[in-house]
């Protein structure tokens, strides 16, 4: 009996073993995070993503870019139309052979040595190749918008810095607007053209879906947007806006249509005009009522946020470190902390860190799971920034953590194929 049970420790030990470096062979590959794209050319797109790592912390083997005419986190579609794999482990992509002027969606996944693929689709992004045009000589600034502001609870008005052009085709998948707090709620965009009564037709008008009344909305603009002299929008934070949602019925574009051009002074614009009525409609905000001049636009974001992590204590500590906004506007009052344990799909309600400091720590996490921050920028005038998102997987060390593995091997490919199917982030 004591033979037989001593064998019987033995073995299992030695199965565990022998088994764990299987388990962690069935580990995939960090799912890859932060994917952009901007129009190339005419048929092109250029994609971007921050690099992957396989369970080993080395770099993957390639990437796979999955792509079609229709947002399948959206709930467009179940699936994307065309996937292809990239020749190495570079982060970045040409991705050809597509229609001009058609608004195209991706999402990455990295592929490591042993063909294991992330478990989880990246966050989608999405891009509308347009054909390039002729510069004006010396003109190689890219428009900006200003600010925005909604008319009423189905038109919102976007002021540019410059008169610009809309893609002829579909101009309204140019825009895309979401909740600010939670970017999974998209405020549907209808219609997008120029507005005719700003004679500089540097103002667009979108008709949107009804918008909730106090709600902090992101307005962004994609690179489809241009000037008259071809420079597209830049993606980052001249590229978007935010707005208070509104609940009026009646809109004061009808309004205006009343008024003749002998009544309208003329120094007034439209935008001008929009916010004025904005304020006098919407009192809930921090903007003085009368002010001529109202401050939208919020302090521009950091920059090249980097995320770290160490163990203690059996636990995780996650840093973070970055390069302090511009603050052009010399208003920057503070920088508020999101975290995510849904890859942004959902934020807590944040933390201040206050308007100096540049690095970060947060403590006590555990091992196994995926973390997103997003740190943004607020003024005085209690404007926030569309905020700088990344996100982080926290890796399962020791011997548990192998047995773990290897408990979930026989439903890991299952959960990959289940999780990209019904897209649960």
């Amino acid at each position: 009996m004591k033979t037989n049970t001593k064998q019987s420790i033995v073995a299992l030990m030695l199965a565990g073993a022998m088994a764990i470096p299987f388990a962690f062979a069935a580990n995939e590959p960090e799912n890859v995070n932060n994917v952009a794209a901007v129009s190339k050319d005419a048929t092109t797109l250029t994609v971007n993503w921050d690099e992957a790592k396989d369970y080993q912390a080395n770099a993957v083997d390639h990437y796979r870019i999955y792509y079609g005419t229709q947002s399948v986190q959206g709930g467009d579609a179940p699936s994307y139309e065309v996937e292809v794999d990239t020749p190495g482990s570079d982060t970045t992509y040409d991705l050809g052979g597509l229609v001009t002027d058609t608004a195209y969606y991706l999402s990455v996944t990295a592929i490591d040595s042993l063909d294991g693929e992330s478990l989880e689709y990246s966050i989608e992004a999405s891009a509308t190749p347009i054909a390039a045009m002729e510069k004006e000589e010396g003109d190689t600034t890219a428009p900006s918008v200003l600010n925005v502001i909604a008319a009423d609870k189905t038109h919102v008005l976007v002021g540019f810095s410059e008169d610009v052009r809309l893609p002829e085709l579909l101009a309204e998948a140019a825009f895309t607007i979401t909740e600010q707090i939670n970017l999974a709620n998209v405020l549907e965009v209808v219609s997008a053209e120029k507005y005719a009564e700003d004679p500089e037709n540097k103002t667009v008008i979108l008709e949107t879906a009804d918008q909730t009344k106090n709600v902090n909305y992101i307005m962004t603009a994609s690179v489809a947007i241009t000037d008259m002299a071809g420079n597209p929008i830049v993606s980052g934070s001249t590229d978007s806006g935010l707005f208070l949602g509104s609940d009026l019925d009646t809109s004061v574009l009808e309004e205006e249509e009343e008024v003749t051009p002998e009544e309208t002074t003329p120094e007034d614009t439209p935008l001008d005009d929009e916010a004025e009525a904005g304020e006098a409609t919407e009192g809930d905000t921090d903007l003085d009522e009368g002010s001529e001049e109202v401050d939208v636009t919020p302090p521009e974001d950091i920059t090249e946020l980097v995320l770290g992590f160490k163990e203690q204590l059996e636990k995780f500590v996650i840093t973070m470190n970055w390069t302090a906004s511009l603050d052009t506007a010399k208003d920057l009052v503070d920088q508020i902390l999101y975290s995510s344990m849904d890859r942004g799909t959902t934020y807590d309600t944040g933390s201040a860190l206050g308007p100096d400091v540049n690095n970060h720590q947060v403590p006590n996490l555990e091992g196994g799971k995926e973390y997103t921050f997003k740190i943004a920028t607020k003024d005085a005038s209690g404007n926030e920034s569309v905020g700088v998102v990344k996100s982080i997987r926290l890796p399962q060390t020791g011997f548990g953590a192998g047995l773990l593995a290897l408990a979930s091997m026989g439903a890991a490919s299952q959960v990959l194929r289940r999780k990209k199917k019904k897209n649960i982030f």
